[in-house]
């Protein structure tokens, strides 16, 4: 599947830049497939935004991992998605 950034929630699960622009962002959701694999997400200046480690997955995406913004970032990037897709609530 490719990253799709229409509507709302974005969904994503391919690395690359979302976007450049300042984006008001609620929250972010990852689902991965299985545990141990990794999500970086990072901004246009190449701050972490969100970086996490997967304790526990589920091949049906039946497991989430949140972070909550209420806020405006600088773009977005994926720099690692090992599996699964994130789910960015705009």
């Amino acid at each position: 599947m490719a990253n799709v950034t229409t509507g709302n929630p974005w969904t994503l699960d391919t690395a690359g830049s979302i976007t450049t622009y300042p984006t008001k962002v609620k929250r972010m959701v990852w689902t991965p497939t299985t545990d141990g694999d990794d999500l970086l997400v990072v901004d246009n200046s190449g701050a972490t935004l969100w970086s996490l480690k997967a304790i526990a997955a589920d091949s049906n995406q039946g497991i989430s991992y949140e972070r909550v913004f209420e806020s405006s970032v600088n773009g977005i990037s994926i720099t690692t998605i090992d599996n699964g897709t994130l789910y960015v609530h705009l």
